[in-house]
């Protein structure tokens, strides 16, 4: 197997970085704009999906990308949806 080359490597930190953006952009907004959780995770499966996608059509092209989209938009998902049950406890 060959050694990756440091632009190869550059790149997938760079997917993987604008990955970890994008989720936190759109779900934070997601859910900032409506209130509801539901919007935070339909976005982060959509995020998901469009990621997966990807993946399957541009092969190892988008590997970093996935990577940094599909952990950070579940966790994103599951702590904005602890911080509503919270936050709705706390207003009763």
């Amino acid at each position: 197997m060959s050694r990756p080359t440091a632009r190869a490597t550059a790149v997938q930190v760079g997917e993987f970085l604008a990955g970890v953006a994008a989720t936190y952009i759109a779900v934070g907004a997601a859910w900032t704009v409506t209130g509801a959780i539901w919007a935070a995770i339909l976005v982060a499966g959509a995020l998901i999906a469009v990621a997966a996608v990807a993946e399957v059509r541009l092969g190892p092209r988008a590997t970093g990308f996935l990577a940094g989209v599909l952990p950070t938009a579940v966790v994103t998902a599951g702590l904005l949806a602890v911080l509503s049950s919270v936050l709705g406890r706390l207003e009763s």
